[in-house]
């Protein structure tokens, strides 16, 4: 029987996680993009965006519909129509994977529509989405939205994707009152790195590996360290360095970058209030900058809540 309409849910993520720079992602379980797909007249798209957050009306320039136009064209549907509704429920910008999430939500909700399993062209056209924003067709904050857990991007082109179920433990989110762009935050690193920081950075990611299989949570925070990207990036980052030495004096295991910025995070496994508050009040003492927080945990990835 052929479905005329579908709804799902889309998680944010931390990409670049740890020294994992465009390979590591870690999903979390919320906050969520909600995104329904309804089938509409051929070659007719209709996008509406509700929630707090701005983002792009137009089809071509949102994230979401255009995953979904992309991933009618690789099924080679004959131009479906649709009419798609966007509830964002987090901040464009922020660091926490907000395209992707409405990027695998679109994909993924046509996927439903059309009765497409294979994730591996979900993603594809995930990526596309992601591409529309930061001009380059990157995977990790995709795959972990897609997959759930920790995922590695072992082999972009290959589409293959290494998943593993982290342990438990808790996740603080902070998000200082700034936006940064994908495009500038890449812009900002180098073109070339000293072989010691990527020697430095490759151990790192092997320890990390070993650690999510062995669902060590100190191992992991012990491994967040990074010298491909956060140090250049932290500089569009008010107040980092005084967030990060807040959050490890008040118990966190571990302290960084979510994805591009400005979000850091913190991951603890008791505490995680004690190290919200901290990290909030260093910022804005270092800074005077407001900022939201949270606290999560890993999360399962995107799933189609109905469908009929």
């Amino acid at each position: 029987m052929r479905s005329e309409k579908a709804m799902v849910t889309s998680p944010a993520t931390i990409a670049n996680f740890g020294p994992g720079f465009d390979s590591f992602g870690l999903c979390l379980d919320s906050p969520v993009d909600r995104i329904s797909v309804r089938r509409a007249a051929k070659g007719r798209v209709v996008l509406r965006v509700t929630g707090k957050y701005e983002v792009p009306s137009v089809p071509e320039e949102n994230t979401a519909s255009y995953a979904a136009m992309r991933l009618v064209e690789l099924c080679d549907d004959g131009g479906l129509g649709f009419t798609m509704t966007v509830r964002k429920g987090m901040k464009p910008g922020s660091g926490i994977g907000s395209s992707a999430a409405s990027s695998v939500g679109g994909a993924l909700a046509m996927a439903a529509l059309l009765g497409v399993k294979d994730k591996g062209m979900i993603l594809e056209a995930a990526a596309m989405g992601e591409e529309l924003i930061s001009g380059v067709r990157h995977y990790d904050n995709v795959a972990a939205a897609l997959h759930g857990g920790f995922t590695a991007v072992v082999d972009a082109e290959a589409r293959k994707i290494i998943k593993i179920k982290p342990p438990e433990l808790q996740v603080v989110v902070l998000m200082p009152d700034i936006s940064v762009k994908t495009r500038d935050a890449r812009a900002i690193l180098p073109k070339k790195v000293a072989i010691d920081d990527a020697v430095r950075n490759l151990s790192l990611a092997s320890g990390m590996v070993h650690a999510m299989m062995r669902r060590d949570v100190r191992a992991i925070g012990s491994y967040l360290e990074d010298r491909l990207s956060v140090p250049y990036r932290k500089k569009l980052v008010p107040g980092f360095d005084a967030v990060r030495e807040s959050g490890l004096e008040a118990g966190a295991l571990g302290v960084s970058l979510a994805g591009s910025g400005p979000a850091i995070f913190a991951l603890a496994e008791r505490d995680a209030g004690r190290i919200k508050l901290a990290m909030t009040r260093a910022l804005s003492s270092a800074t005077g900058l407001e900022s939201k927080s949270f606290v999560t945990k890993p999360g399962g990835g995107a799933r189609v809540e109905s469908i009929s």
